[in-house]
C-alpha cells in the first residue's frame, strides 16, 4: 500500500498540473455518461403515406394520340434545261414564292432562233409548193379539155389523108406527117391526163412533207420557249442551281420548287393505334389533327396511310392534309402532330401521376391499394389545358383511383386517403 501511494505521488510530482485537470474532467464525464439513467421507450405509431384519390367517371372521350410529323410536298419539281445554251437571267431566287408562269431562269435563245427561223423557212417553202400544186392541177384541168379537141382534129385530119390515099389523091408524106401529128397529141393527152390523175398523189406527198415540216418547227417553237424556264404552278423555290454566264446540258435541273396547294405532313402511327384509325378512314370519318410549329398551331386533316413499311419502323406512316392553304412554310420542318381518334366508350382520364409503369392503377378500397391492369388508349386535354392520360379499366364509377406518386406503392398497402378538404380521412 505504501509502495502504491509512493508510485502514485512520484507519477503526480512529474505529469504537468493541465494535464492532470484534463484527465480527471474526462473521467467525471465518462462516470456521468455511464450512470445516466435510459430514457423510456415510446410505442411505435404506424405511419400511413397520405395520397389523394379521383373517383372514376367512364365516359365518351376522343384520345388524342401525340406523334411527331415533318413537312413535306408530294408535288416538288425539279426543273431542267431541254437544250444546250448559256444562261442569260437568274430572275428567282430560293425562297422566293411564284405563281404559275412565273418566269425563274432565261436561256440565252440566238441558236435556237435561229434555227427556228430556218424551220419556219422551209414550213412557208412547202405551203408556197402546196399552193402551186392547186394552181397546177386547176390549169391541167382546162389544158385537158383543149388536148382531147386537138386529139380529135388531128385524129380527122389523118382519117382525110388516108382517105385521099386511098383515092391516089394525096401523098403518101403528107399522110404520115397527119399521123405522126395525130400520135404526138395522144401522147401530150396521156401526159395530162396522167398530171391531172396524179394530182391526189401529189398533193398528199406534199402535205405529208408539210405535215413533218410543221412538227420540226413546232419543236423548234418548243425549244425557242422552252428558254424560258417558268414555273408550273403556284409554289416556293427550294433551290436554284444556275448562275448567268453558265451552260447547262438538256437534262441539267436548274430550279426546284414544291406546290403551295400539296403541302402535307407525314407523321408515324405506332401499330397499336391502327385498329382505330383504318376502320375510320375505310367508313369515311374525318379524324382532325393538329401541327405544332413553335407557337404556331395549324389545322390537319388525316388523310391516307402509306401503301408500305418501311424496314425497322414500329408503325404506318400518316399523310394529312392541310385544312386551309399555310404559307410561309418549309418542308422538312418537324414538329408535334396531335391525332384526335375516333371517340371511345367507358373511357376514363386521369392525371399522369396515376398512372404506374405502363399499363397499370391503384384503387383504394378501404385505405388498401388494389392493382388494376389498364389498356392505354392516348391523351385528352382538360379545360385547364393539361394533358391527362385516357384509359380503359375494369373498375366501378365513383370507385377511387390513386393519383399521387409513391415509390413505394403496390397492392395491398394501406393509406390514408385525404379528402376533399386536405385533411386525412379515416383509415
Amino acid at each position: 500500500m505504501t509502495t502504491l501511494r509512493a508510485a502514485i505521488n512520484t507519477i503526480l510530482r512529474k505529469t504537468p498540473l493541465p494535464l492532470l485537470i484534463a484527465a480527471f474532467t474526462l473521467l467525471i464525464i465518462l462516470a456521468l455518461f455511464m450512470l445516466q439513467p435510459e430514457p423510456e421507450k415510446k410505442p411505435v405509431a404506424d405511419i400511413l403515406p397520405l395520397v389523394k384519390t379521383l373517383p372514376a367517371k367512364p365516359q365518351s372521350h376522343r384520345p388524342m394520340v401525340t406523334l411527331y410529323g415533318r413537312l413535306e410536298s408530294p408535288r416538288e419539281s425539279n426543273l431542267s434545261s431541254t437544250i444546250n445554251a448559256y444562261v442569260a437571267k437568274v430572275l428567282i431566287q430560293e425562297g422566293h414564292w411564284v405563281r404559275t408562269g412565273d418566269i425563274i431562269v432565261e436561256l440565252e435563245d440566238s441558236d435556237v432562233r435561229l434555227i427556228y427561223e430556218q424551220r419556219q423557212a422551209e414550213l412557208e417553202d412547202l405551203e408556197a409548193q402546196l399552193a402551186s400544186e392547186q394552181a397546177r392541177y386547176e390549169t391541167d384541168v382546162k389544158a385537158l379539155q383543149v388536148e382531147r379537141q386537138l386529139v380529135a382534129l388531128t385524129q380527122k385530119s389523118a382519117q382525110r389523108y388516108e382517105k385521099l390515099v386511098e383515092r391516089n389523091v394525096g401523098s403518101d408524106l403528107s399522110r404520115d406527117e397527119a399521123l405522126q401529128q395525130a400520135r404526138a397529141q395522144a401522147l401530150s393527152l396521156y401526159s395530162r391526163e396522167y398530171a391531172v390523175n396524179d394530182h391526189p398523189n401529189r398533193v398528199k406527198r406534199l402535205q405529208a412533207q408539210l405535215k413533218r415540216a410543221r412538227a420540226v418547227r413546232d419543236q423548234a417553237a418548243l425549244d425557242l420557249a422552252r428558254t424560258r424556264i417558268t414555273a408550273p404552278f403556284d409554289g416556293r423555290v427550294t433551290a436554284i442551281n444556275a448562275s448567268p454566264g453558265n451552260r447547262v446540258r438538256p437534262g441539267d435541273v436548274v430550279a426546284t420548287l414544291f406546290d403551295s396547294e400539296h403541302v402535307e405532313v407525314r407523321a408515324q402511327i405506332p401499330s397499336r393505334y391502327l385498329n382505330q384509325v383504318e376502320p375510320a378512314l375505310a367508313n369515311g370519318i374525318e379524324l382532325d389533327a393538329t401541327f405544332a410549329l413553335n407557337e404556331k398551331r395549324i389545322g390537319l386533316v388525316l388523310e391516307r396511310l402509306a401503301g408500305a413499311i418501311a424496314s425497322g419502323q414500329g408503325g404506318v406512316d400518316a399523310l394529312f392534309a392541310l385544312d386551309e392553304s399555310q404559307r410561309n412554310l418549309t418542308l422538312g420542318r418537324a414538329g408535334e402532330v396531335y391525332l384526335h381518334m375516333p371517340p371511345v366508350d367507358n373511357s376514363i382520364a386521369l392525371p399522369p401521376t396515376a398512372i404506374y409503369g405502363q399499363q397499370r392503377i391503384y384503387t383504394v378500397e378501404d385505405g388498401v391499394l388494389n392493382t388494376v391492369m389498364i389498356q392505354r388508349l392516348g391523351e385528352v386535354l382538360t379545360e385547364d389545358g393539361d394533358r391527362w392520360q385516357l384509359i380503359q379499366a375494369d373498375v366501378e364509377p365513383g370507385q377511387p383511383i390513386l393519383i399521387t406518386q409513391l415509390s413505394n406503392a403496390l397492392g395491398g398497402l394501406r393509406v390514408k386517403q385525404q379528402d376533399d378538404t386536405g385533411r386525412a380521412g379515416d383509415e
